[in-house]
């Protein structure tokens, strides 16, 4: 009910709470934050399209974004996003049909583009990685805003029947300087960081992933439709 709860890790007492914007009708958009311990703000995006930037330590509103569609009004109007990405100054926020860049301290627009990710974006300290819904894997520079390359990640594979068995890509990661993405069914797909090219491609799990993907020391940890834990180096 886009409600913030801060909890003391020692004993579980509530230390604070905060109240925002109420929807009457949820999407499957789930709130979501990230924390910035140098300048002690946390953001807060909730599910009627406000994202907020609060001081953890006094619970101080420092500024407040509102990204629900202006043309539309009433409180039944459903706002979907991804999670929003912290690197260094920026903060990168996804709607349902543009992708920003904001200043975190300031709250003013680096930049925009009409791109709607479908996964949560990978960032470094110089691109920004997305996946869109049109199956294309996009590399933008994180100073200005510029498409560097774009690439429909099963143009470059001539098996046509892989492609059929790929199914809905639901993980975007980078690891050894290796965009992967990751299907429900399992696959694996690789492409070179620098300039989109495809690197390897094929099931690495018989009974898919249903698991957020987790790299550690080069290697791969997922779970599978069978609750079984895989590890792959």
């Amino acid at each position: 009910e886009n409600v913030l709860y801060s909890i003391d890790v020692n004993n579980g007492d509530k230390n604070w709470t905060f109240s925002s914007g109420l929807t009457l009708i949820n999407s499957d958009f789930k709130n979501n934050l990230v924390l910035d311990n140098l300048s002690k703000n946390i953001f807060f995006l909730n599910t009627s399209g406000e994202l907020y930037s609060i001081n953890y330590l006094n619970q101080k509103i420092n500024w407040l974004l509102n990204f629900k569609n202006p043309t539309l009004t009433g409180d039944n109007d459903l706002f979907s996003s991804r999670p929003v990405v912290l690197k260094n100054d920026n903060i990168y926020v996804s709607t349902e049909k543009v992708f920003l860049s904001y200043n975190n301290i300031t709250s003013l627009k680096n930049w925009s583009l009409v791109l709607a990710p479908s996964l949560r974006p990978v960032v470094t300290n110089d691109y920004v990685y997305i996946f869109t819904q049109k199956n294309l894997l996009i590399c933008i520079a994180v100073k200005n805003g510029e498409v560097l390359w774009s690439k429909n990640i099963f143009k470059q594979i001539k098996d046509k029947k892989f492609n059929k068995k790929v199914g809905l890509i639901t993980s975007l990661t980078i690891s050894n300087n290796m965009l992967n993405l990751y299907s429900r069914n399992g696959y694996l797909l690789s492409y070179d960081y620098k300039n989109g090219n495809l690197n390897f491609y094929n099931k690495i799990s018989k009974k898919g992933i249903v698991s957020e993907i987790i790299h550690k020391d080069g290697e791969i940890f997922l779970v599978d439709k069978s609750n079984r834990l895989i590890k792959f180096n």
